[in-house]
């Protein structure tokens, strides 16, 4: 089950940014989601480290296939073979990646300064898990406009599964800092009380009582 994002609400706010802090239900630690525009283009600049990686190891292919063909072995023709180890080297870069990732971070995560963690208890996935949570990549039209819906509705959830939230490494609880009141949740808070206060036949007071 995913954990409800009511769940870890606070009504306190990051002294640094102004936003929303939440707390891990199962720790009770802080944290503050990163900003939608930080998650957006960190994980942009994750997909075009990716994909230069990814052009680096196929011009080698190439080059390799070339050679081959050069030397008259039969392999160098053979276009299902080569089709099929760029496939390959597609999902192995892929999992390659996402194992650093979900283990120290991702070259987006460092340059947004942002961590992807899971939202219970502010873990991160770790290797295994990070290079299976990568291959997702693999759907990148759908990725791009769920990034976008995320940037959109300032949000910083990590894509893809609810578990997990991409927190900032910059806001003031994570150097340390203590959170303040949200001044929204402390007036409605404060009207909630004043209504209480003057709602008719409560500890004994009636609409015709008189003085």
């Amino acid at each position: 089950m995913s954990t409800p994002k009511s769940t870890t609400l606070t009504g306190l706010l990051d002294a640094v940014n102004g936003r929303p802090v939440r707390r891990h239900p199962e720790t009770g630690a802080y944290f503050v989601k990163a900003s939608g525009g930080a998650h957006f283009w960190g994980r942009v600049l994750d997909a075009l480290v990716f994909l230069v990686g990814y052009a680096v190891l196929a011009v080698i292919l190439a080059v390799v296939r070339e050679s081959m063909m050069n030397s008259g072995s039969a392999l160098g023709y053979n276009d299902g073979l080569w089709l099929t180890l760029y496939v390959v080297l597609w999902f192995v870069g892929l999992f390659a990646y996402g194992m650093i990732w979900g283990s120290v971070g991702s070259v987006g995560d460092a340059a947004a300064g942002m961590r992807s963690v899971r939202i219970k208890n502010g873990t991160t996935a770790g290797a295994w898990l990070g290079g299976w949570r990568a291959i997702c990549w693999s759907f990148f039209p759908f990725f791009v406009v769920m990034l976008i819906a995320s940037a959109v509705s300032g949000g910083g959830d990590d894509t893809w599964e609810p578990k997990f939230a991409a927190i900032d490494r910059r806001s003031g609880i994570a150097q340390g800092q203590q959170p303040v009141p949200d001044p929204k949740v402390v007036a409605a808070e404060q009207a909630a009380e004043a209504e209480r206060r003057n709602m008719p036949n409560l500890y004994g007071q009636r609409p015709d009582a008189r003085p």
